[in-house]
């Protein structure tokens, strides 16, 4: 039986989905939408899906699985659209970081006999350090042997988790089991920190007295990081993802402060040999991260602690390899 799958939002994740998937394409009928129409008429010539539907309602009305790849201030509005064109035992899949509020909005929004599930992927260590142009091209491997969480709540079904886990095979990824409320609180620490750290950076110096000249002169140091606040990328509200995820970003917020604090201190107190021993292990700690996520090899001990169930679903659950339908 051929299933259909629909993808709404044509960025590079929604994109890059479709191309891995065309492996299975026998399988899979592959319907994609954006509601940028120019958009579309590029992502026809990739291959990446069997047919582009230019109304929202179109393209969700006959599918088994939807899934999502919209910023964060796009979730909630297009749940509430497309919800009276699902049908009865579709699986809607969500890819944003807000994995709490996804879910909330999915509770309120969704008739009952739709599935929701949160399924967030990392990307290969390849394309991590991509330009801004660069990050926007799809690729078939954007996920290959790398982490993909899927977040889940008391509310779950097991066949959206089995889905969602068929994907991620699919796709070449490892799959990470946790709750909403773990994921939340992981991608506060590996996403927004360096976002508001590009912020706080910003806030300091743009604008600020002496700024002309020092616009002027810019180092490297402050082009990499400032570069960063572009990965705000929603549409509308590029505070969503703060707003949404609030006791998180607060949290990394006061563990950026928390830093600083401790670095200001050893400056003031002129510490020279306690600042180079934590800036040549930092320097070292990096280095090593790096080397390790371009390769994506990670030891076994590790993968395997990366995929264990998070707490709240191992006491829902069980083992999730003997999942059972509700």
């Amino acid at each position: 039986m051929t299933l259909q799958l629909t993808i709404i939002g044509l960025d590079q994740t929604g994109v890059s989905f479709g191309l891995a998937l065309g492996s299975v394409k026998d399988k899979l009928l592959r319907i994609g939408h954006d509601p940028a129409q120019k958009r579309n008429n590029i992502i026809e010539t990739l291959g990446a899906f069997d047919k582009i539907h230019f109304r929202l309602n179109e393209a969700v009305r006959d599918a088994d699985i939807i899934l999502l790849c919209v910023q964060v201030d796009q979730v909630e509005i297009t749940l509430k659209e497309m919800a009276d064109e699902l049908k009865t035992g579709a699986i809607v899949i969500d890819t944003s970081r807000a994995a709490l509020a996804a879910s909330q909005w999915a509770a309120q929004y969704l008739p009952k006999g739709i599935q929701f599930i949160s399924m967030i992927p990392s990307i290969n260590g390849q394309y991590l350090r991509e330009n801004a142009n660069d990050s926007k091209i799809p690729y078939e491997n954007l996920f290959a042997n790398c982490e993909m969480v899927i977040a889940t709540t008391h509310e779950t079904h097991a066949d959206a988790v089995k889905m969602v886990s068929e994907i991620t095979t699919i796709s070449g990824a490892h799959a990470c089991l946790t709750d909403v409320y773990e994921a939340d609180g992981l991608f506060a620490r590996i996403d927004l920190m360096p976002k508001l750290a590009s912020a706080a950076v910003l806030l300091a110096t743009l604008d600020q007295p002496g700024w002309s000249d020092a616009r002027k002169l810019a180092s490297r140091a402050y082009a990499q990081t400032t570069d960063t606040i572009q990965l705000f990328s929603e549409l509308v509200n590029p505070s969503a993802e703060l707003i949404n995820n609030r006791e998180n970003a607060i949290r990394a917020l006061d563990g950026l402060s928390s830093a600083l604090a401790a670095l200001r201190e050893q400056v003031a107190s002129n510490d020279l040999k306690g600042l180079d021993a934590v800036l040549l292990d930092l320097k070292e700690g990096q280095a090593e991260w790096s080397d390790l996520r371009a390769a994506g090899n990670w030891d076994k001990s590790e993968r395997d602690e990366l995929e264990k169930p998070g707490g709240m679903l191992k006491r829902m659950f069980g083992d999730p390899s003997k999942l059972q339908k509700k």
